[in-house]
Parts: C-alpha cells; sequence; structure tokens
C-alpha cells in the first residue's frame, strides 16, 4: 500500500484502525496495566542540586530571624 499524500488520506488511513483512538472507539475494553503501582512509585535519588537549593533556602530564613530577632533586641 502506498503512502498517502495529503492529510484527507491520512486522516482516513488512522480512522480505518480499529484501536486508533478511545475517542473513535469508546465501547472497546480499555487495556489494563498489570502492575498499576509501578506508575506511582519514585525510585529516591540523591539530587545534589535539590539539597545546596534547600540548604541555601535554610540559611537565608536562619539569617532573617536572626536578624528580626537581633533588631528587635537593640
Amino acid at each position: 500500500m502506498t503512502s498517502p499524500t495529503n492529510l484527507t488520506d491520512r486522516i482516513a488511513q488512522l480512522r480505518e484502525k480499529k484501536e486508533a483512538s478511545s475517542i473513535l472507539n469508546p465501547h472497546q475494553p480499555k487495556a489494563t496495566d498489570p502492575n498499576p503501582n509501578s506508575l506511582n512509585e519514585k525510585p529516591f535519588a540523591y539530587d545534589y542540586f535539590t539539597f545546596f537549593a534547600y540548604s541555601l533556602l535554610l540559611t537565608a530564613l536562619i539569617g532573617q530571624l536572626f536578624l528580626i530577632v537581633s533588631l528587635d533586641l537593640f
């Protein structure tokens, strides 16, 4: 079969497929994932940039708290 030459032929080919889309074929049962929890579980990865960013944030918060307290007392 030759390849489609324009957009209309390509759309017609996609419509002929049985499993083209759940929108075109809403009555077909959806395939279920054999392990649905595999997508939800995220392996822990140590990220140095995130650690650095959080340490800077913590340092800034402690510094601001120190300045507020010291200016309040003196």
